[in-house]
């Protein structure tokens, strides 16, 4: 069962502003509770209703929820669309720790990518997904860019964000361009396929925002 300070603390989560305060984020769903355990991500807590546990399926979800020592809490349907960010809610919810973020290191010989001030959360999180599957793993996110582990973004991640680098409130200027070719990402732009990719590594690529594109000052920084 729920208490009311659970309920209060885990819908405070929807706002970036209390997810950096009490450090922690939510995750909905068999597939991100399970990217997450797998991932090595700290659970604090998963909440869980006797419909989801009951069903076959889910068996290999709970051995591994087990495996891991996880604190897990039966709650009841009404209580957990309390608590839920979706629609229809699959009957299991994690409370997760945010990861730590070290220094970045803006000099190291790897590809980055930047992206400058995205602001729906499916577009990140389609961009983190992409990211993860071409194995570009250092991610710069510009201000005013959506929060990573913004429910939406997660959801279109698909545990992406457990796998990758993610830093917040970068400067592009940071780069340094005696390490790092920066690229834009130009509707009208010379094609990538006439691109060299081995001259130009390791690059820093960046993606505008889905209504203006690069902001000025980026463009000026990468000419």
């Amino acid at each position: 069962m729920l208490s009311k300070s659970d309920i209060k603390l885990i819908k405070s989560l929807a706002f970036k502003k209390y997810r950096k305060i009490h450090k922690s984020f939510i995750i909905e769903g068999k597939r991100l509770v399970s990217e997450a355990i797998q991932s090595n991500t700290i659970i604090k807590q998963v909440y869980i209703t006797d419909e989801f546990v009951s069903k076959r399926q889910h068996n290999s979800l709970m051995d591994l929820i087990a495996e891991n020592g996880i604190i897990t809490t039966a709650i009841n349907e009404k209580e957990m669309s309390s608590i839920c960010d979706t629609i229809t809610p699959s009957g299991i919810l994690a409370l997760c720790q945010l990861p730590d973020i070290s220094e970045i290191d803006v000099n190291n010989s790897e590809n980055w990518l930047y992206l400058d001030e995205i602001q729906d959360p499916g577009n990140l999180g389609t961009l983190l997904r992409t990211a993860d599957w071409f194995g570009v793993t250092n991610i710069a996110l510009s201000e005013n860019c959506v929060d990573a582990f913004n429910t939406k973004v997660l959801r279109g991640g698909m545990g992406s964000q457990f796998r990758l680098n993610l830093f917040e409130n970068v400067s592009l200027a940071s780069f340094n361009k005696s390490v790092h070719t920066i690229i834009g990402a130009f509707q009208k732009g010379e094609s990538i396929h006439h691109v060299d990719t081995k001259t130009v590594m390791p690059w820093v690529l960046v993606i505008g925002n889905e209504a203006h594109g690069i902001t000025k000052n980026n463009i000026e920084v990468g000419s």
